[in-house]
């Protein structure tokens, strides 16, 4: 129902308010449809095509979201929805999720050598992230900016491609604790009910997000919300919907790894290959669309990374540091909403 009524709602041409809103509220409900098909995919399919397929649909939302904002040429606001995804995943979900599992673990423990190889990888994608910008800035042959982007993009997928190999197979016992590692077998059961969920759930995302991307010009203009805070802050906050609940569940059962796990791979997951993708597909389309981010954009990214480092450089963390990294993510929506 409501995927029909958001539908109308853009074909009509209701009050960007509320065709915002009814899209935003159908995409989470879809969200949340392909994250539990997929789930039921993985279980069937073993750990490693599991992993490989929930990795591939895992930000689907935000892919599509991002491809739809690019047709209608906002290309700001897809800029800023990169940043926003990873600095949500990074700092509002492993935020409140260490705040909530500290609500009945004092001292809450998580593998240090995954955090380890998450935190490197996010700094690579920084880095990465990081090389148009300081290239275009430097004014030096600043036209190569979108090749530039291109091959960075080439070498991101290379290297969360390698990921899968070094996670799954080459140190799959040195990430994954070893009464673990027996306990993933393929489940029985039909793949073709959750397959077919999966493709209409995805296609109706894809119908409903031409939608909220249309509705984010004319309601920037009547509330006085510039574009980027919608793509820094809005859009992320639907697209990481579904994963935030999940990672909250986790940390109520005490599980902080699988929190952790979902916040910190999910940033990698847009850094490295939405982020990748977005930039080959708008190539195809012979778009303009670059990574090239603003200055501030770079610092903070840089610096949420250094603050999530820091707290998981231990192996312990509890629900004070759980209220300090929440409130960066707080600050950082100010800054974005005031500047």
């Amino acid at each position: 129902m409501l995927s029909l009524a958001s539908w109308y709602a853009s074909v009509k041409a209701w009050s960007p308010p509320l065709t915002f809103l009814l899209c935003a509220l159908t995409i989470i409900a879809l969200a949340r449809r392909i994250g539990s098909s997929t789930e039921h995919l993985a279980r069937h399919l073993g750990s490693t095509l599991g992993a490989l397929l929930s990795a591939t649909f895992g930000n689907s939302v935000e892919l599509i979201l991002s491809i739809a904002a690019l047709r209608a040429g906002l290309y700001r606001v897809v800029q800023a929805s990169i940043v926003g995804s990873v600095l949500a995943n990074l700092l509002l979900t492993l935020g409140v999720c260490m705040m909530i599992g500290g609500v009945t673990q004092k001292v809450q423990v998580f593998s240090r050598a995954r955090a380890g190889l998450n935190s490197v990888m996010l700094f690579i994608a920084v880095f990465g992230l990081s090389m148009t910008s300081l290239y275009q800035y430097s004014g030096t042959h600043a036209g190569h900016a979108k090749a530039l982007g291109v091959s960075i993009s080439i070498v991101f997928l290379l290297i969360y491609a390698l990921g899968f190999v070094f996670s799954f197979f080459t140190h799959r016992s040195f990430l994954v604790p070893a009464e673990s590692l027996g306990g993933q077998e393929r489940q029985p059961g039909s793949l073709f009910p959750h397959m077919v969920e999966l493709i209409v759930a995805t296609i109706l995302v894809s119908i409903v997000s031409e939608g909220i991307v249309g509705s984010i010009v004319p309601l920037s203009a009547r509330f006085g919300i510039s574009e980027p805070f919608v793509g820094m802050i809005l859009l992320p906050l639907i697209g990481i919907a579904p994963e935030f609940f999940s990672a909250i569940l986790l940390a109520r059962r005490g599980n902080l790894d699988g929190s952790m796990e979902i916040g910190l791979g999910s940033s990698l997951q847009i850094a490295l290959f939405v982020a990748p993708a977005l930039v080959l597909t708008d190539t195809a389309m012979r778009g303009k669309f670059t990574l090239v981010f603003t200055p501030v954009e770079v610092l903070v990214l840089f610096l949420s990374t250094l603050l999530v480092s820091l707290v998981s450089l231990d192996g312990e963390t509890h629900w004070y540091e759980g209220m300090m990294v929440t409130a960066a993510y707080v600050m950082l929506g100010l800054l974005f909403f005031f500047q």
